[in-house]
Order: C-alpha cells, then sequence, then structure tokens
C-alpha cells in the first residue's frame, strides 16, 4: 500500500491493537494454579468472573452484566481473538486481562502471584500465536516484586511475549516507591515495556481511600483510570523512575484529553519545588514524551473532531497507540479514531498511531 492511498484502516498494512482483552475465567486458570490454591478456588458455582467475587474486594455498587463484554462476546480461545481481530482490520494485537485487572486488589501476595502465573500459563497455551499477529503481555503481581521480576524473566524469551503487564489499580503504595525495582530492573533486563492498567472499581476500594465516596458506576468509571494513572505517574516521576530505568511504560485505558494537563501542570510544579524530585536531569515532561506511551481508547469526544485532533497534538501523536478494549462493553472500534487523524492531522500521523510506533515499542 502506498503512503497516501490509506483512506480506511482496512487500507494500513500494520494495525496494532495495543489493549485488547481476553475474557479469562476461574475455570481457564485452575489448570494452571499452583496449591494449595488450586483446590482453594475450585467451586461448582456457575460464576462468569469465578474468584472475583470471593478474593477480589467487591466495588459494593451496581454495574451492567455485561460490563465486561460487548453483547456478550467471550475472547477465551485463539479463535475469538480473531473474530475481534476481523472485525476491526487489526492484523496485531496485545492481549491483556479482564478478571486480573483486579490482581493489585488481592489482599493475599502469595495468591497473587500464583494468579499471575497462572495465566501467563494458559495465555501461553491458548492464546499466543505470532505467526497470526497474536502477542500478549507477561502479567505479574506487584504485591511480590522479587516474584515478578522472577517471572519477567521466565517469560522474557517466550515466543509471543512482549511486554510485562503490571495490573496498577489498587495497588499501594504508588508505583515509583524503590519496593517495586526488582520489577523494572527485570523489565529492562528482558529489553521489554511496561504496561499499566488499572480498574474503575479499583479506586473505591484502596486506591486512595478518599474516594470511597463513589456510589455509582458511572460517576467511578467515568474519572478514575485517569485518576489512578496520574497518581503512579505522579510517583513515579518523583522518584526518578524513568530516570533510574531505560524503559518503555506504556498507560492504558484513559482516554486523552488528561495527558496534556497533566504533563504541563507537573512541570509548573516541578519549576517551583525541584528539590522534590532531585533524580530528574531533564523536566517532567521531556520524561513522559520520552519514555511513556498511551493507549488511545476511550478516546473521548468523538463527535468533536476539533477537540481531539487538538488533544493528540498537544499529547504528542507520536505517543498515542492505537487500542480498542474489545471485548469490553465500551470498546471504540478502529475507524473512528482513524478518521479524525487522518483528516486532521495526516495520514502519517494515523499509520504512526495505528501501527507503526507500536512495532518499534514491542518490537514485533
Amino acid at each position: 500500500m502506498s503512503e497516501q492511498t490509506a483512506r480506511a484502516v482496512a487500507d494500513l498494512d500494520v494495525v496494532v491493537d495495543c489493549d485488547a482483552h481476553v475474557t479469562e475465567h476461574q475455570d481457564d486458570l485452575l489448570p494452571y494454579l499452583d496449591e494449595p490454591f488450586a483446590s482453594a478456588l475450585a467451586t461448582d458455582v456457575d460464576d462468569s468472573y469465578g474468584y472475583i467475587s470471593s478474593f477480589y474486594p467487591s466495588a459494593g455498587f451496581l454495574t451492567p452484566v455485561n460490563t465486561g463484554k460487548a453483547e456478550g462476546k467471550s475472547v477465551r480461545s485463539s479463535a475469538e481473538v480473531r473474530e475481534g481481530m476481523a472485525l476491526l482490520d487489526t492484523n496485531r494485537v496485545v492481549l491483556t486481562p479482564t478478571q486480573n485487572l483486579y490482581l493489585g486488589c488481592v489482599q493475599h501476595p502469595e495468591l497473587a502471584a500464583a494468579l499471575g502465573h497462572a495465566y501467563n500459563e494458559w495465555l501461553l497455551d491458548t492464546m499466543l500465536d505470532p505467526d497470526e499477529g497474536l502477542y500478549g503481555a507477561c502479567v505479574v503481581a506487584p504485591q511480590r516484586p522479587a516474584a515478578a521480576a522472577a517471572e519477567i524473566d521466565d517469560r522474557a524469551d517466550e515466543d509471543g511475549i512482549c511486554a510485562v503487564f503490571l495490573p496498577s489499580g489498587g495497588v499501594t503504595p504508588l508505583l515509583g516507591k524503590r519496593q517495586y525495582d526488582p520489577i523494572y530492573e527485570a523489565a529492562e533486563r528482558a529489553d521489554l515495556p511496561v504496561m499499566m492498567h488499572n480498574a474503575a472499581g479499583t479506586m473505591l476500594l484502596s486506591f486512595p481511600n478518599l474516594f470511597q465516596g463513589f456510589d455509582r458506576y458511572l460517576s467511578s468509571h467515568a474519572p478514575v483510570h485517569a485518576m489512578q494513572h496520574m497518581a503512579h505517574l505522579s510517583s513515579m516521576l518523583t522518584k526518578g523512575t524513568p530516570e533510574r530505568f531505560d524503559i518503555d511504560f506504556i498507560i492504558q485505558e484513559a482516554g486523552i484529553g488528561w495527558i496534556p494537563y497533566f504533563t504541563r501542570r507537573f512541570d509548573h510544579e516541578y519549576r517551583a519545588k525541584r528539590e522534590d524530585a532531585p533524580m530528574l536531569e531533564k523536566l517532567p515532561s521531556e520524561y513522559v514524551s520520552d519514555q511513556f506511551y498511551f493507549t488511545s481508547q476511550p478516546v473521548e469526544g468523538t463527535g468533536d473532531p476539533d477537540y481531539v485532533a487538538s488533544m493528540v497534538e498537544l499529547m504528542g501523536p507520536e505517543s498515542l497507540l492505537f487500542s480498542s478494549d474489545y471485548p469490553h462493553l465500551d470498546f471504540d472500534h478502529s475507524a473512528d479514531l482513524f478518521r479524525v487523524l487522518r483528516s486532521r492531522l495526516g495520514e502519517t500521523a494515523a499509520r504512526n498511531v495505528y501501527g507503526e510506533t507500536a512495532l518499534e515499542v514491542f518490537g514485533f
């Protein structure tokens, strides 16, 4: 396809979905779970999210019954992944979990590490196939950084593993703390980017307690993804994480408008309080520009192309990676953002967002 003939997503040579979800169930992971947890989690209860009700804290408010998937769509096999790829005209996906988005909230650290290990075993056995464009991220439990580092070391050379996945929702303390250094050291050693993904309900439970006043799914889901990411990013910048580690970080599923605000506000504060971040050698926004990438979904304001284009310009289109969030309830179709980018920022920017940048970040 020549450089100036892509009028639709289907015309692109490379389209990478940088956050396509699987919908793993308890029964999928049990065969891979070490004892004593396999026996403890075995159940005859017909629960589509299995242990989430028993081992993961509950948000406590009503949510749509199909919050986790669109129109009942399940993604528990490579064939079901390819169905989503065909729908969205993608030819590579980076698969991320659904149930294990809540891994950071598990109160049993050893169980959390075991669940991450079991998920990775299942993913490798049933999903990943680079020849078909199916890639995935190694899920690690932040509750046990040393075990997480060992998991990364074990998975780094596995065919199809292209990233480390930190389920960052509900994680305490924040991810700039030195206790997480073993995770970052292992990711740097493996030359893998680190993906950070949270979940709306996690903020009400433990991150931070100040926000437990949310009492509806809508009031929680709209702001908390960006809020949690801002808190972690603030911690990581202040503690010098991107200065100390040569790693690319991918911030997932929080939209785009908060990024120009955050970088400018953080630079503003840093200029007045440089002593609070003594390890930084340049402006915080420069670290964000150099080492942080952001997935697109959910692109707020798609009915206002001028807004979307201006936000992408302000954040830097070279930092944006297309993602769908398929098959979750609010997933983005691949065509919507493409039309805005191509018409407002040009075809080269659209090509980069939809795959060219991802090729570099993930090293496909």
